[in-house]
């Protein structure tokens, strides 16, 4: 009997211990949920001062996009692509966002750099005008044009007018300072700057309302934007974290597509010092740039062969060095 009520005893701890086993189960794996991932520190280098063409990304860091994929990161303003280039190619920035011709130049002479995507495929640069607005890349005969020395527009001037067999003793360079490119401009002190839609022309538009942007483009000379870069060894060695920071940052053009006034106030809200005009009237343009014709039913971001080869023939007036194909310069990331 005494044995048997020590069984039973023996029995009854037994199913104790395993009742507790089986509750601290399930309590061991929620705690297991519950600890978040640890988040990599990252930073994204525009090019500039914020605008409307880099919203997408400031809507995702406000919305916590980047934070749902690991990512801590956060946005920072720059000096102009050549300096992003050189910061990215450098270390001190993980992702950045610049021209793409002005990368594909620095990796053709060795910054191991590479583009996994690119917002703005329909070339943004044009030539901008008061007045009437161009017609044909004839009508820039005679006239007085404006650049910086070195900008990406030269070259692209450079390559347009050899395409429509326009020679130099044509029309008329005056060099400009970057400040004072689009005041030359109001002031009639040349007929014409070369400059993107969302960016000198918009600087002229919201100051002189005649101001007129006739694509390059649209005369047959699409030179790819601005896109998402990184080094080759962060594609080659995590490559899930580059996926992580594209998926957020495409979610955050996407929403800013459906809501346009979300974005502009989160731009707004990063940097209160921001023309609040010049962002509402530039946004709507960046988004009809995000397509160009060879990218159309593609992913956001996706990159097409043909706008990069494009893109590597104008950029050789401008210091491309190598006959390396497109292939080098961008991988189609997007999924």
């Amino acid at each position: 009997m005494n044995r048997q009520r020590k069984d039973n005893a023996m029995i009854v701890r037994s199913l104790v211990a395993l009742v507790a086993v089986l509750l601290a189960v399930p309590m061991l794996f929620a705690d297991a949920v519950a600890q978040p991932k640890p988040k990599i520190s990252a930073t994204l280098r525009i090019d500039w001062i914020p605008g409307s063409h880099h919203i997408g990304p400031l809507l995702a860091v406000e919305r916590g996009y980047y934070a749902e994929e690991g990512l801590d990161l956060a946005v920072k303003p720059g000096k102009g692509s050549g300096a992003t280039v050189q910061a990215v190619a450098a270390g001190s920035d993980l992702f950045g966002f610049a021209d793409a011709g002005v990368m594909a130049i620095a990796a053709s002479k060795g910054a191991p750099l590479i583009m996994v995507a690119n917002t703005t495929p329909r070339g943004p640069n044009g030539a901008i005008t008061l007045g009437p607005k161009l017609t044909s890349p004839k009508e820039l005969e005679g006239k007085t044009l404006g650049m910086v020395p070195g900008e990406a527009s030269q070259a692209a001037v450079s390559a347009l007018m050899a395409k429509y067999q326009i020679p130099p003793t044509a029309y008329r360079v005056i060099s400009v300072e970057a400040a004072s490119k689009v005041p030359a401009l109001l002031t009639g002190k040349v007929d014409v700057i070369p400059g993107f839609r969302f960016g000198d022309f918009l600087r002229a538009y919201a100051q002189n309302k005649n101001t007129k942007i006739t694509l390059f483009s649209d005369w047959g000379l699409n030179i790819l934007g601005n896109g998402y870069f990184v080094t080759t060894g962060t594609l080659a060695e995590k490559p899930e974290m580059v996926k992580s920071f594209l998926r957020a940052t495409m979610r955050g053009w996407k929403e800013a597509m459906a809501d346009p006034k979300a974005g502009v106030a989160s731009l707004m809200k990063a940097y209160p010092e921001t023309n609040r005009e010049f962002a509402e009237l530039g946004l709507p343009m960046v988004f009809e740039h995000m397509q160009s014709e060879a990218t159309k039913g593609k992913p956001l971001g996706w990159m097409a062969d043909e706008d990069w080869r494009v893109t590597l023939e104008v950029m050789k007036g401008a210091g491309l060095e190598g006959t390396s194909p497109p292939a080098k310069f961008y991988r189609n990331v997007i999924e």
